[in-house]
This record gives structure tokens, C-alpha cells and sequence, in this order.
């Protein structure tokens, strides 16, 4: 994995550490899991972190509370737009991270990172997710993810 992706990564598994997530319980997605699987398209560096954390409702409410209280100027079109509802934004120093709840019905990684222990979402888990967001430059990671496959 990328130097640079791997320091993100642990810095914003500690964030999620101090506040009191168990790394049982969050799952890493998106292009730091590519990385770590080692087909992240080619120099394609990450600008934030994608977790999928298990979490009770209350926990999701909490987050939800401590993104709008902390919103960053540049993020607040997120905030308006409810095809970000299921998402929380959170900024900590310079590490951006983007949270979902874990919804029951999709799969849990088995594949876990040696130097967190945080989970590690499949190739596929990522497809779906990229095919479901449905933007341009979802299409083309899929075209790239699939290419570094073959």
C-alpha cells in the first residue's frame, strides 16, 4: 500500500478509535481498500478515507450531530442535498473522512488490514457501491478496477 494512503488511513482509524469505535466494527472501502488490495488505479493517490462502520441508531444521530456542528465551509452543499443523508462528513486535522452506517443487508469484509486491524471492504462491495452512486468518475474507477483485474 501507498505510504501515503497507509498514514491516512491509520490517522483516521485513530480518530475513529477516540471516539470510541471498536475496529471490530468499522470496514474500509473505497480507494484506500483498493490500495490495500493493491489495484487502486494507477495514480490514483486518496483525498479522504471511506469507512462502513456497524453502529446503532443513536451512535448514527450522534454523528449526524457532530457533522453539522462541524461542518467545513467548503462541504456545506453536501449538507443540503439529500442524496448525502445516509453519509456523515467529519474533518479531523487534515484527514477527511466519509462515514456510512452498515446496512444489514450488504456484506462484511473478511479481510482485515495488519496495521489497524479495521476490516477491508471486497472488489466487489466496491463495484456496487460505484454502480449505485452511478457518477462519471465511478464508472471510469469501475472500467479501471476491472482492468487492473484481468
Amino acid at each position: 500500500m501507498d505510504k501515503s494512503n497507509k498514514e491516512l488511513l491509520k490517522k483516521a482509524v485513530d480518530y475513529l478509535k477516540s471516539l470510541h469505535f471498536d475496529v471490530e466494527n468499522i470496514m474500509v472501502t473505497g480507494s484506500i481498500a483498493l490500495d490495500e488490495q493493491g489495484i487502486l488505479p494507477a495514480g490514483r493517490k486518496a483525498h479522504d478515507v471511506d469507512f462502513i462502520i456497524k453502529m446503532d441508531d443513536t451512535t448514527w444521530k450522534y454523528l449526524k450531530l457532530w457533522e453539522a456542528i462541524n461542518a467545513v465551509e467548503n462541504d456545506k452543499l453536501m449538507f443540503s442535498s439529500s442524496k448525502y443523508e445516509n453519509t456523515v462528513f467529519l474533518k479531523h486535522d487534515d484527514v477527511m473522512l466519509n462515514i456510512w452506517k452498515y446496512n444489514q443487508f450488504s456484506d462484511w469484509s473478511d479481510i482485515k488490514d495488519a496495521d489497524t486491524g479495521v476490516y477491508v471492504a471486497t472488489v466487489n462491495h466496491i463495484i456496487i457501491a460505484k454502480k449505485m452512486y452511478g457518477r462519471d468518475k465511478d464508472f471510469k474507477d469501475i472500467n479501471e478496477i476491472v482492468k487492473n483485474l484481468l
